[in-house]
C-alpha cells in the first residue's frame, strides 16, 4: 500500500475527530448510575417498543418491495435512468418535505386518503402512518445499494444458470441472491438504521401520540427540554442500536455464507461413487441443428446447419456474426424472421420460441461463469438438480464427470479459489453432465495460458470423440479448429462466406479471414485489370494474379493471397513472365530449424513474408535493412473480392 500524502492524513484525522467528538461528549453527559431506572419509565419503554415494532414491519416491507425493485432497475430497458432518479429522489428530500408529500397522498383531505377513509382505512396520524413514513425514507437505501451490487457482480451468471435449465425463480434464489448477499446485507442495515432515526416525516405525517406514533426520535425531541436525562438515555440506546446496525454493513457476508456451507457440508472428502456414465453412448449420431433466419438490428442473415454429433467450427473477424449464431441457437436471442430447429423440434419461428432453459443446449465460454459461491461439486450438480435428479444420483454423476476432466480431487473446493484452467474444466464437466443435445463452445480457451489451453483442448477432444453431441465451436485458434472440428464455417458481415472441411478451406481459402488463418500473405487494394489477370499496385509495380475476381470486377477492392513459399528472394531483379518482381527491404528474420521466415517491406507500407531454407538464405548473404527483390509467380496468387471491413 502506497503512503498517504501528509495533507490527506491530517485532514482525514480531522474529519474523524469531528465525527467522533460530539458523540463522545454526549456519552460523557449521561448519568450512567441512573440509566437503567430512566429507561424503565413508561415513556421510554413505550417509545422504544413502538420504534422496534414499526422498524421491524418497515424493514419487512422494504425487503418485500425493494429486492424486486432493485432487480428491475439493474436491467437495461427504456426509461430505466429516469426510474433510478425517481428512486433516489427521497434521499435528497428534507424529512419534513417527505412528510408533507405523504400527507398530500394519504392525508384525510387528499383524494386517495378520502377513498381509503371511506373504506374504513384512516392512515394519517396512526401507527400505520409511522410505518409508511419509515418505508418511504428507508426503501431507497435498500434499492440503491442492492441495485449497485447487482450491476457490479460478474455478468452472465444468470444467463448461464438459465441455459443449464434453471427456472427464473431458481436462478434468483440459488444464483442471484447468494452472489449479492454482501450488497443485500449492507442495504438492509442502512435501511434499518434510517428507520430507527426517522423523525421529520413521522412528525409531519403521523404526529406525536404516546404509544401510537411517538417513536424514540420523537420522544428524545420532546424530552430534550423537560427531561434531559431521559433524552440522553434514549439517545444512548438509539446510538448503540444504530452502531450495531451500521456495523452489519462491514460484515463479510460472502465469507460467512461460505463458512456456513462448509459447516453444513462436513468433511471435504470425495466419496467413491458408482459410474454414472454421464456421456452419451459412443457412436450415437446426435441431432442436427438448422438455422435459417435474420436479426435485422445486427444485419445478420444466415442459413447454416450443424451436422449431427459432429463439431462445427465458426470463424470470422470481430463483428462477423459468430456470437449471434451462438446466441440464436442457445436461445438468448430471437430471430426476427426465419426458423431455428434442434433435431425435429422447432425452437424459434414466428409462432414459437423455446426459452434457453428448455432447449437442451449447454454453453462453455472463455469466461467459465462458474458459480463462485458454490463448491466445484455443487456447480456440476446444479444442472442435474434443476432437472429433478435425486441428490445422490446427481452427486455420483457429477463426480464421474469431474474424474473425466481430471479434477475429482477439487470436488469440495470453493469455486472462487480455482485457477483459470481448473475453472474451464469445471465448466466443461458442468456442461456435459446433463447430456445436452447441443454444446456451444464460445472460445473456451481464449483466456487461458499456453499450458492450460493445451490441457483443456485435449480434454475437449477426448470428451467429444464419439459422444454424439452436436457441437458449435466459436474460435480464432486455427490449431483448435483443426484439432476439434470436422466442418468449418467462415462468416463475414453477418453472412456465411465459405464453409467446408477445415483443411480444405485453409488450403484454398475464398475469404480474407480464412487466408489469415492459413498464414497466407495478403495484399489488398484497388484492382488493376489485364486479360485473364488481376493485380494490385504496390508502389511503382503491380502484384499480379493469374486469376479473376469474376462477376463484379468493378468492386472497389480486391485481396491477393499467396503462401510464404511462393515468394522468391534475390539480390537482382529476375524478370520472367508471368511473374511479379517488386523491390523491398529486409524488415525481420525468424529462424525455425531449417527454415527461415523473412519479412520483406515493400512500397507504401505493404509487407510480405517469404519462407526459404536456411542454406538458401545463407547463400543470399543478406541481413535486416538490406535491399532485395521479391518475386511471386502469378499462378500462385489467388484473387478474392472483399468487402470494405475485410
Amino acid at each position: 500500500m502506497s503512503p498517504l500524502p501528509v495533507w490527506a492524513g491530517g485532514l482525514g484525522a480531522l474529519a474523524l475527530c469531528f465525527l467522533f467528538l460530539p458523540l463522545a461528549f454526549m456519552l460523557g453527559r449521561v448519568n450512567w448510575a441512573t440509566l437503567g431506572a430512566t429507561l424503565a419509565t413508561p415513556e421510554a419503554v413505550s417509545a422504544l417498543g413502538l420504534s422496534l415494532r414499526t422498524c421491524a414491519v418497515a424493514l419487512g416491507v422494504d425487503l418485500l418491495l425493494g429486492v424486486p425493485a432493485a432487480l428491475v432497475l439493474s436491467r437495461s430497458w427504456r426509461g430505466v435512468h429516469a426510474a433510478r432518479i425517481l428512486v433516489a429522489l427521497p434521499l435528497s428530500l428534507p424529512p419534513v418535505v417527505a412528510g408533507i408529500a405523504l400527507l398530500a397522498a394519504f392525508g384525510r383531505r387528499s383524494t386517495l386518503g378520502a377513498l381509503l377513509g371511506g373504506a374504513g382505512l384512516d392512515i394519517a396520524f396512526t401507527t400505520s402512518a409511522v410505518v409508511i413514513a419509515q418505508v418511504f425514507v428507508s426503501l431507497p437505501f435498500l434499492i440503491v445499494t442492492l441495485e449497485s451490487a447487482l450491476r457490479a457482480r460478474e455478468q452472465g451468471l444468470d444467463e448461464m444458470a438459465s441455459s443449464l435449465g434453471a427456472s427464473p425463480s431458481r436462478v434468483f434464489w440459488q444464483i442471484t441472491a447468494p452472489t449479492v448477499l454482501p450488497g443485500l446485507g449492507r442495504g438492509t442495515a442502512l435501511a434499518l438504521a434510517r428507520c430507527l432515526g426517522e423523525f421529520g416525516a413521522t412528525l409531519t405525517f403521523a404526529g406525536s401520540m404516546q404509544g401510537v406514533t411517538r417513536t424514540m426520535p420523537l420522544q428524545i425531541y420532546l424530552a430534550r427540554e423537560s427531561d434531559a436525562d431521559l433524552a440522553l438515555a434514549l439517545g444512548v440506546v438509539l446510538l448503540g442500536v444504530a452502531a450495531a446496525v451500521v456495523a452489519l454493513t462491514e460484515t463479510p457476508w460472502g465469507r460467512l455464507s461460505s463458512l456456513l456451507r462448509v459447516t453444513r457440508r462436513g468433511p471435504a472428502s470425495a466419496p467413491a461413487a458408482p459410474s454414472a456414465a454421464p456421456s452419451a453412448p459412443a457412436g450415437e449420431e446426435g441431432v442436427a441443428v438448422r438455422v435459417a433466419g435474420t436479426v435485422a438490428a445486427r444485419g445478420w442473415d444466415v442459413g447454416a446447419e450443424l451436422r449431427p454429433g459432429l463439431v462445427t467450427a465458426v470463424v470470422g473477424h470481430n463483428g462477423a456474426g459468430k456470437s449471434t449464431l451462438a446466441q440464436v441457437i442457445a436461445g438468448t436471442l430471437r430471430v426476427d424472421s426465419g426458423t431455428v430447429s434442434i433435431g425435429e423440434r422447432v425452437v424459434d419461428d414466428a409462432a414459437t420460441f423455446v426459452p434457453a432453459r428448455r432447449r437442451g443446449v449447454a454453453m462453455v465460454s472463455q469466461a467459465p461463469r462458474i458459480f463462485t459461491h458454490m463448491s466445484v461439486l455443487s456447480n456440476v450438480v446444479f444442472p442435474l438438480r434443476v432437472r429433478g435428479v435425486g441428490r445422490a444420483q446427481a452427486r455420483a454423476a457429477a463426480l464421474e464427470q469431474l474424474r473425466a476432466v481430471g479434477i475429482a480431487d477439487l470436488a469440495f473446493k470453493r469455486a472462487s479459489d480455482l485457477s483459470g484452467g481448473q475453472a474451464a474444466r469445471v465448466a466443461i464437466a458442468r456442461a456435459l453432465v446433463f447430456r445436452p443435445e447441443v454444446l456451444i463452445l464460445d472460445e473456451p480457451t481464449a483466456a487461458l495460458d499456453v499450458e492450460a489451453t493445451a490441457q483443456v483442448s485435449a480434454i475437449l477432444r477426448e470428451r467429444l470423440a464419439g459422444a454424439g453431441i452436436t457441437t458449435l465451436l466459436v474460435s480464432h485458434d486455427i490449431a483448435e479448429v483443426l484439432s476439434l472440428a470436422s466442418h468449418m464455417i467462415v462468416m463475414g458481415e453477418g453472412r456465411i462466406v465459405e464453409e467446408g472441411e477445415p483443411a480444405r478451406v485453409l488450403a484454398s481459402p475464398a475469404s480474407v479471414f480464412a487466408a489469415r488463418l492459413a498464414g497466407l500473405n495478403i495484399v489488398s487494394g484497388a484492382p488493376v485489370m489485364r486479360p485473364g489477370m488481376v493485380g494490385v499496385r504496390v508502389g511503382d509495380g503491380v502484384l499480379w494474379a493469374a486469376d479473376s475476381v469474376g462477376p463484379g470486377n468493378e468492386s472497389a477492392r480486391v485481396a491477393l493471397t499467396f503462401p510464404p513459399e511462393a515468394v522468391a528472394l534475390s539480390r537482382e531483379a529476375a524478370h520472367a513472365s508471368p511473374r511479379s518482381v517488386l523491390p523491398g527491404v529486409v524488415a525481420g528474420i525468424d529462424v525455425d530449424g531449417s527454415l527461415v521466415s523473412v519479412r520483406v517491406a515493400l512500397a507504401e507500407g505493404v509487407s510480405v513474408t517469404s519462407r526459404v531454407t536456411a542454406s538458401a538464405w545463407a547463400d543470399l548473404g543478406l541481413g535486416v535493412g538490406d535491399r532485395l527483390w521479391a518475386s511471386v509467380k502469378a499462378t500462385q496468387v489467388r484473387a478474392i473480392r472483399i468487402a470494405a471491413r475485410e
